[in-house]
């Protein structure tokens, strides 16, 4: 952590996280601008109705609670603000308040996500890097109080940058029972830990990043939950339906009624499964990855990317992470992807491939005792440029 992030965290970290809330001055890692611009880009699949299972996540709520079609009520390219935005919306509803949240939109824009994931890198460092998902949410509201977090103690963590406007909150339970009050301007951040419920008060202008981190250890039961499933079903991995069986059941000479067979086959396979090291690994692989984003979940796609010719010139722009897997084998992660690398040359390139790193493709060939036109190296330096850890140089540049 440099020393300006110390400042910026060292309170929270210190004297807040896990213990109780408060306001801070952290310089928020997006403007209010950038984030409407991101806003208007991920509504615009909700104009012809709601999208269920895609990411981001669109509500736009009201005084009369959420609307399932928003339609022309969404930002669209003549908003050129979120106030402009707001103060439209609303006339056309005829109605006093209203809230767009936008929930886990940063994958949209490279620049904004890695942004958001530097600035929650700098807490990391100091309280520990989160082992599941970390959410972010974007929000434009005019004159809303929301209730959604009164109705239980949050399973989450929540760092809440305000970009534009005011913000006023309320938290239960605090010190004896007495509920807990919060105000930030533009430019503040509010934190309170995982157990508080929470009611918002928005003002007539009011721009949020907002972002959710997961603490109650259900969480993390849910995500092994899903990682197991999915080796389950790999295991089986063969077509079907599950059968229907007669009632009354038959009976087993045990005089119990026999589990059917195709249900017995799951459970085997997940019994197996806890056994060897599928489990292991795909956890091994999914820290990777989060532990390169930050955290930050989803992470952008892989950008597409031309092998380099032998010889072209690289620089190393991100941190690599490295993870063991085994003898020889290493777990590589960047900017929220993650791959297996085998073998002994793998170490030997991680040794050149540090961030800041300017060298050459053949460089690279020649320290695993290869020619310059080595497939491996070369696919190895393709993969990295796709996920923006590495940039290839131009001509221009390279002079």
């Amino acid at each position: 952590m440099t020393s300006e992030q110390s400042v910026y965290w060292g309170e929270l970290a210190t004297h807040h996280w896990g213990h109780r809330p408060g306001r801070f001055t952290v310089p928020a890692p997006l403007s209010a601008a950038r984030a409407h611009e991101l806003v208007v880009k991920a509504v615009e699949p909700f104009r012809a109705g709601t999208v269920y299972g895609a990411l981001p996540k669109v509500r736009l709520h009201t005084s009369r609670g959420w609307l399932g079609a928003p339609g022309r009520l969404l930002p669209g390219a003549h908003d050129t603000s979120a106030e402009r935005y707001l103060a439209r919306a609303e006339r056309e509803l005829a109605l006093p308040g209203l809230l767009l949240s936008v929930h886990r939109p940063l994958h949209l824009d490279h620049a904004l996500w890695a942004a958001v994931r530097d600035a929650l890198a700098g807490l990391w460092r100091t309280v520990g890097w989160p082992c599941l998902p970390v959410e972010a949410e974007l929000t434009e509201a005019r004159g809303f109080t929301w209730d959604r977090g009164m109705g239980a103690p949050s399973e989450h963590a929540v760092l809440l940058w305000v970009l534009e406007g005011d913000l006023e909150v309320t938290l239960w339970p605090g010190a004896e029972g007495k509920p807990i009050e919060l105000a930030a301007a533009a430019g503040e951040l509010l934190y309170w830990p995982d157990g508080y419920r929470s009611q918002e008060r928005h003002a007539e202008r009011c721009v949020t990043l907002r972002v959710h981190v997961p603490r109650a250890p259900r969480l993390a039961m849910a995500a092994v939950r899903t990682l197991l499933a999915d080796a389950v079903h790999d295991r089986l991995g063969r077509d079907g339906s599950v059968p229907l069986l007669p009632l009354p059941a038959p009976t087993a000479s045990d005089g119990r009624a026999p589990v059917a067979q195709v249900l017995e086959q799951v459970g085997e396979a997940a019994g197996a499964v806890m056994k060897d090291e599928h489990l292991a690994r795909a956890l091994r692989v999914r820290w990777a990855a989060l532990r390169s984003a930050a955290g930050l979940d989803p992470a952008p796609p892989p950008r597409p990317t031309a092998p380099p010719a032998p010889g072209r010139r690289i620089e190393v722009v991100r941190d690599i992470v490295r993870i063991p897997d085994g003898p020889n084998r290493w777990i590589w992660a960047a900017e929220g992807h993650a791959f297996p690398v085998a073998g002994s040359a793998g170490a030997r390139l991680a040794e050149h491939l540090v961030a800041g790193r300017n060298l050459t493709s053949s460089q690279l060939c020649r320290s695993v005792g290869a020619d310059e036109h080595n497939t491996a190296v070369l696919a190895l330096v393709t993969k990295l440029a796709g996920l923006r850890a590495v940039e290839l140089l131009d001509e221009e540049t390279r002079r």
